[in-house]
């Protein structure tokens, strides 16, 4: 087996050498490999190289129920480009060891539940019903992380619906069932199974809307809460950022593994214009640099809305506020006006005005 800058030797023990053995790849197993590598050739990114394997099999590969038994081998998969979820899972497999990492074939159930509510946008609604049955899927061991599951057959992560019951190296020793029976003459036999879910307790989920009862119970709590807080003399402060994806391009790059891009900040700006009057009137509106991500070359931008506690305001005027959805010609020799014309005004010489470039070096 080959090896390749993803593979990570601080994992080469023997308890994860049975999962990272794979035999000699086909000619389309190869192929594929090797599409593969040029790929992501140098990326440190480890999810984003599963993500991308896990989309790219999901995309080339059919869904079909298969009722005979064994499992296809890779090469045989790829070449119907169909298979049922042991075949996809299996090939998945391999292809993940030829790549360095250390995977193992899962065999369980997939329970999918009604939905609380329909999509507003539109999108798939589910199951009509609750759905329940036997699966097969991948998992790859990440350090820090552990085996973390993959699932070929729709293209995502393992979630909450995938119940394993067995992870081995090969997918013969996960068979849920196997075994010999006879049948005497002039006798009939017939075998059967049948799967149930059920749910233990129903608590709300996020889908289904809080009843005017329930939500004036949880503020109740809450308030009791910060009353404690306050008497025992605990401050405290919560940092977050709220997380949202396009309705209508989900599936662009930017909404699933790049920093930035064509209309991500313009939406995180009209975002956060929506929300600042309510929460906090006569705010000033800024944009500065925020987290840089593992295997990012910069910063990402982070917008950030600045009012005061006793409700005086900081800025009257909203116009004056830029946004990505202006229009304008400017250019460098008006900001250069703009930073020296402000350096009066805090009464610094416009001579200490410097001009400011991100990394040149990096974009030539």
């Amino acid at each position: 087996m080959e090896s390749w800058p993803f593979a990570y030797d601080e994992i080469l023990s023997e308890e994860l050498a049975p999962f990272r053995v794979a035999s000699a790849p086909g000619p389309l197993l190869a192929a594929l490999l090797a599409e593969t590598r040029r790929r992501f050739e140098g990326s440190p990114l480890r999810t984003v190289v599963l993500v991308a394997v896990n989309r790219t099999l999901h995309e080339r590969i059919a869904y079909v129920v298969r009722e005979e038994p064994g499992v296809y081998a890779p090469e045989e998969t790829l070449a119907r480009a169909r298979g049922s979820c042991r075949d996809s899972a299996w090939l998945q497999v391999t292809l993940l060891r030829h790549l360095g990492y250390a995977a193992r074939f899962v065999s369980g159930y997939l329970i999918q539940l009604v939905a609380d509510t329909k999509p507003v946008d539109g999108g798939p609604a589910g199951p009509e019903a609750d759905f329940t049955d036997l699966h097969a899927w991948a998992e790859v061991y990440l350090p820090g992380a552990g085996w973390v599951g993959l699932d070929a057959t729709s293209g995502l992560f393992a979630g909450e619906g995938h119940i394993p019951l067995a992870a081995t190296a090969s997918p013969q020793s996960a068979a849920p069932i196997s075994g010999t029976f006879s049948v005497e003459e002039g006798t009939g036999s017939r075998f059967t199974f049948e799967m149930a879910v059920r749910r233990v307790s129903e608590t709300p989920r996020v889908t289904k809307p809080y009843t005017p009862t329930q939500w004036q119970a949880i503020l109740a709590q809450g308030a009791s809460v910060d009353a404690a807080l306050r008497q025992a003399g605990v401050r405290l402060w919560m940092g977050g950022a709220p997380t949202f994806i396009s309705a209508t391009d989900r599936e662009a790059a930017e909404w699933k593994f790049e920093a930035l891009g064509p209309t991500k900040r313009a939406y995180a700006g009209r975002l956060l214009r929506k929300l600042f009057p309510l929460w906090g009137p006569g705010a000033a509106l800024t944009y500065s640099l925020g987290k840089q991500y593992p295997g990012e070359p910069l910063q990402r931008w982070a917008p950030h809305a600045h009012w005061r506690a006793d409700g005086e305001p900081v800025w009257n005027d909203r116009a004056l506020l830029a946004s990505d959805d202006d229009a304008d010609d400017a250019g460098a020799p008006d900001a250069e006006r703009f930073a020296q014309a402000l350096a009066e005004r805090l009464g610094l010489p416009p001579e200490l005005v410097r001009p400011a470039y991100e990394d040149i070096h990096y974009y030539l």
